[in-house]
């Protein structure tokens, strides 16, 4: 998120910022912030149990452009639901993948999930999304109320959805003594894994939250 100035940090959180970005976009057909499927397939491989993969129920947290759900579409993983709060994204992707009939592609704030009904997914995933929640222009020491309700909202619909055992995989540039606190909840279980940047200065973390 490099690109991004002062002022728009604080606007990653609403559904406003994103539309606009995505219409202004419209010609860019896919965009990934961080992280390609090549580098992520293996802690993918290590916590999706592949061999059952024609069964799993997955669900995409705030989908975006990224190409994520097409990458584990062509690698096996066919039954994924997508759902990002913006409309222009989701009307692009759902035309962009057209013929990959068993992805669905739903308008949703991963905040209210109310569509689905409880323990429907067997893996969540969000590329991210939760980041995007948790940006604000303040000191990362001191997380304002609002945040903290808005990203409390995010956890108890993912866990709701989720079936007992099931697994939230949450891909994250941010530091864990920062998302530890926000991610732990009496109902996951956690485990971090860092996915370091061959050649880079910049680690990676991978989150692994079971119900």
């Amino acid at each position: 998120m490099a690109d991004l100035k002062l002022h728009e940090v604080d606007q990653l959180q609403t559904k406003e910022y994103w539309d606009k970005r995505y219409q202004k976009d419209k010609d860019a057909t896919t965009f990934d912030w961080f992280k390609t499927f090549a580098e992520l397939e293996p802690f993918f491989r290590k916590h999706i149990p592949w061999d059952q993969c024609a069964n799993l129920k997955v669900v995409m947290l705030g989908c975006g452009n990224s190409t994520l759900s097409k990458d584990l579409y062509d690698d096996g993983l066919k039954n994924i639901a997508n759902v990002d709060f913006s409309k222009a994204c989701i009307d692009q992707m759902a035309m962009l993948y057209r013929n990959e009939s068993e992805m669905t592609w739903d308008v949703m704030d991963v905040r209210d999930m109310s569509t689905f009904k409880d323990g429907i997914f067997d893996i969540a995933i969000d590329k991210g999304t939760l980041d995007a929640l948790l940006s604000y222009s303040g000191s990362v020491w001191d997380v304002p109320k609002h945040i903290q309700e808005s990203t409390g909202k995010y956890m108890e619909e993912v866990q709701r959805i989720l079936k007992p055992n099931g697994r939230l995989l949450y891909i994250s540039y941010r530091q864990p003594h920062f998302a530890r606190p926000i991610i732990e909840r009496p109902y996951w279980r956690v485990k971090q894994e860092t996915l370091s940047d061959p050649g880079g200065s910049f680690d990676y973390f991978g989150y692994v939250l079971q119900k």
